[in-house]
């Protein structure tokens, strides 16, 4: 598929990422990987050496913006029955604007729709610029949640054990409890904004998927077994909550889930986790740990604040619903 923008913007073209060459798509993503170092604190190199061998095996989906004959950008996606997610979406400063961020991004939505036959596509593109506040595409369809980018630097708050230490029993993360974490996600995130977001949360094969990606792929880093917990409550031994955490970058951390069943919440869990795995990840060495939230979700920004996390950005989920052939 190509698709012409006027020529006022340049000779641009956005093509299928099956007809470019992987070693052409290398230096935007070394951009791309200065990028999150600055802003987030993340090392990109491991998602970006998959995007160049899947590109190079041509079996990723996505398309790259060319300008002048250059590789400027690309956006990739991911779909399964009826769902689709955009996973990237990234232009090089001296190539980027709105409009040919939007072109990547209508693009792909368009063979999300045409190709793939999906009817709701999720996307949380932490480098596009101004998402809260520009004109995305099909916005007819869309919906877009506030989120926030949180870190907290080593001995930024005193953690003390909190009197929910004694409500609970914390187990290191164990991939045989993997079913008994995906019911609890479903059970927590019931009625939740979060499950909005992601309909992963919604149902229990979904939650499967989303334990799996976690701990096996690199987007949200390195798994950190030691820093990541299930808790069980101590009266009847059921599980009522877990947090999972990452490696992202050398000395930096990051809490990729949190949750805590509705009926345990205000006991001081949810703390208790956090801690736990805070405590785990400085121990290995990490100066930094981040996290994010979605924006409305105050009781949980009281806590993080609490604990010494301070806002660094904010940034936008959005989700194209009831998606049609245009």
């Amino acid at each position: 598929m190509t698709i012409s923008i006027p020529a006022a913007a340049g000779r641009t073209e956005v093509l299928d990422l099956r007809y470019v060459a992987a070693e052409d798509l290398i230096p935007v993503l070394e951009e791309e990987a200065e990028m999150w170092r600055e802003r987030l604190h993340w090392d990109f190199a491991a998602s970006a050496e998959l995007v160049v061998r899947f590109v190079g095996m041509r079996s990723l989906s996505g398309y790259a913006l060319v300008v002048d004959g250059e590789v400027a950008g690309y956006s990739y996606y991911i779909s399964e029955p009826c769902k689709g997610l955009i996973g990237d979406v990234f232009l090089a400063r001296r190539f980027r604007t709105w409009e040919r961020e939007n072109q990547l991004i209508e693009t792909t939505l368009r063979a999300l729709i045409e190709l793939e036959m999906v009817r709701r596509v999720e996307s949380q593109l932490l480098m596009v610029d101004h998402p809260l506040t520009r004109r995305m595409p099909l916005p007819e369809k869309m919906q877009t949640f506030r989120r926030a980018f949180f870190i907290r630097a080593a001995g930024a708050a005193v953690l003390r054990e909190s009197p929910g230490a004694r409500r609970i029993l914390l187990e290191t993360w164990r991939e045989e409890r993997n079913e008994d974490a995906a019911n609890l996600i479903v059970l927590g995130y019931e009625r939740h904004i979060d499950s909005q977001i992601n309909d992963q949360y919604q149902y229990v094969s979904g939650a499967r998927s989303f334990l799996i990606n976690i701990i096996q792929y690199p987007g949200c880093g390195r798994f950190f077994q030691p820093g990541s917990f299930l808790a069980f409550d101590r009266d009847d031994g059921q599980p009522c909550g877990l947090v999972l955490s990452s490696i992202v970058n050398e000395g930096v951390g990051h809490i990729t889930q949190i949750c805590v069943l509705p009926h345990a919440r205000r006991y001081g869990i949810g703390y208790e986790l956090m801690r736990a795995a805070i405590d785990a990840l400085e121990a290995h060495g990490c100066h930094e740990v981040s996290l994010t939230v979605t924006s409305n979700n105050l009781e949980a920004i009281r806590l993080y604040e609490r604990m010494g996390f301070v806002l660094q950005r904010e940034f936008a989920a959005h989700v194209w619903d009831g998606l049609t052939s245009f």
